[in-house]
C-alpha cells in the first residue's frame, strides 16, 4: 500500500511516493542492539526483551535456515472478546499482498504468456500512452501512472469494477522515475485475469495457496465464518485498544496489492517458498526482484535495501494508525523477520524486525 508516512530507504534506497497526503521521511538503516545469534528459549526471550518497551500487539516469526523457528504473539485480535492473538489469526497484509502478484506474473511469464517488455497496451489499451508502459514497469513502480490512494464512492464488489474504477481514475504523468503507485499492481492483477481466465483470486488459490497448502488466507470478502480476524486499534493517550477500523470500500479498491487477509504462519511459507523452486526457482526470484529499473532498488514486490536484504512493508492510507506489515530478509532466505501489528503505536517496527533479525 502507498503509505502517509513509508520511511524512506537511505544509501541510495530512495521511496519517492507520490499522491496526497504522502509523507516524506529519512528511515535510516540502523545498527542491531545486538548481533549475538540465539535459538530456541533465548531467541523468545530477546524478541520478547525487544516488545517489551513498546506497546506493540500482534505476531511475530522468524524464519532461519529456510524455516520458521519461532512465532510469537502479543495482545488481542478483538480486545472486547478478549480473543488472543496466535500463528493463525487473519491480518489484512496490505502491501505484502504484492509480492503474490508479483510472484504470479512472474509464473506466467515463465509459461511464456508474456515478458518484462509487454506493452500495457495489449491488455488495456483505454489507459493514456498505455503503448509506453511494461510489464517491468509497472512491477518496479517506473510505468509514469499515479492514482491516489482513496476510498471509492461504494464497494467494489468484482475483479471487473475494481479494475474498471482503476483504469478509469488512474493518470499518466509520463513521468518514469519511481513512484509508488498501488494502481500498478492492480493492472498486474488485472492482467492475470486476463491471461488465467479466471478471477485474481482463483488464480492465487490454484497457483500458490494450495500448492502451498496455505489454508488461512481469504479475500477479505470471503473469509470463513468462524475464523479469528484481527480487528484495527491504535495507542492513543496512555490507552491501548483505542478501535480504528478500516473501510471495507478501501479494501474493495485494492486487487491483488492490499485486499487479502492472512495469518503470519501462511506468509512465511510463501516467503519460504517463493524460491526454493516451489513457486519459482532461484534465477527466476532473482529476475523479478533484483532487477531495477530505476535508482529507488525497488523490484518486483520487495525493497532492496542492500546487495544481500530485502524489504516488504505494508499499511493503509486510510487508517495508518492500525494495521501494519512489515517482512526484512537477507535473499538467500538465510533468516528473516515478520511482523504483523493490528495496533499502532510510536515504536517503528521495521527497527524492531532490523534488531531481531541480528539475532537470527
Amino acid at each position: 500500500m502507498r503509505k502517509k508516512w513509508w520511511p524512506l530507504l537511505a544509501g541510495g534506497v530512495m521511496l519517492l511516493l507520490a499522491g496526497i497526503g504522502v509523507w516524506r521521511a529519512a528511515l535510516d538503516r540502523p545498527e542491531a542492539v545486538s548481533e549475538e545469534k540465539l535459538n530456541g528459549p533465548a531467541l523468545n526471550k530477546a524478541i520478547d526483551r525487544v516488545v517489551a518497551p513498546t506497546h506493540f500487539k500482534g505476531a511475530i516469526a522468524a524464519i532461519k535456515n529456510g524455516q520458521v523457528v519461532t512465532v510469537r504473539t502479543y495482545g488481542y485480535a478483538n480486545a472486547q472478546t478478549k480473543q488472543p492473538i496466535t500463528g493463525d489469526t487473519l491480518f489484512p497484509i496490505a502491501s505484502m499482498e504484492k509480492p503474490m502478484t508479483a510472484a504470479l506474473i512472474a509464473q506466467l511469464i515463465r509459461e511464456g504468456k508474456l515478458n518484462y517488455t509487454t506493452k500495457l497496451s495489449r491488455f488495456y489499451p483505454a489507459i493514456t500512452g498505455a503503448d509506453q508502459v511494461t510489464v517491468r514497469e509497472l512491477l518496479n513502480h517506473t510505468s509514469g501512472l499515479a492514482m491516489d490512494e482513496v476510498p471509492p464512492a461504494s464497494e467494489l464488489t468484482t475483479d471487473k469494477a475494481a479494475l474498471a474504477y482503476t483504469v478509469h481514475e488512474v493518470t499518466n504523468t509520463q513521468d518514469k522515475s519511481f513512484n509508488y503507485t498501488n494502481a500498478n499492481f492492480v493492472l498486474l492483477a488485472g492482467i492475470v485475469d486476463q491471461l488465467t481466465g479466471e478471477s485474481f483470486n482463483q488464480a492465487l488459490k490454484k497457483r500458490i495457496l494450495d500448492p502451498l497448502h496455505l489454508t488461512h488466507t481469504y479475500d477479505y470478502r470471503v473469509i470463513p465464518k468462524g475464523s479469528v480476524v484481527a480487528e484495527g486499534y491504535k495507542y492513543d493517550n496512555g490507552r491501548d485498544y483505542v478501535p480504528e477500523e478500516l473501510d471495507h470500500k478501501l479494501l474493495s479498491s485494492l486487487l491483488g496489492t492490499g485486499s487479502l487477509y492472512m495469518s503470519i504462519k501462511d506468509m512465511a511459507a510463501f516467503q519460504l517458498a517463493l524460491s526454493d523452486g516451489r513457486l519459482l526457482t532461484r534465477p527466476q526470484f532473482k529476475e523479478l526482484t533484483e532487477q531495477p529499473d530505476h535508482d529507488g532498488n525497488y523490484s518486483g514486490g520487495f525493497f532492496n535495501l542492500d546487495e544481500d536484504t530485502r524489504l516488504v512493508v505494508g499499511q493503509y492510507d486510510d487508517f495508518p494508525n492500525s494495521f501494519n506489515t512489515v517482512f526484512e530478509a537477507y535473499n538467500t532466505n538465510s533468516a528473516g523477520v515478520l511482523m504483523f501489528a493490528n495496533q499502532f503505536t510510536d515504536a517503528d517496527t521495521k527497527k524492531m524486525a532490523e534488531e531481531i533479525l541480528g539475532h537470527l
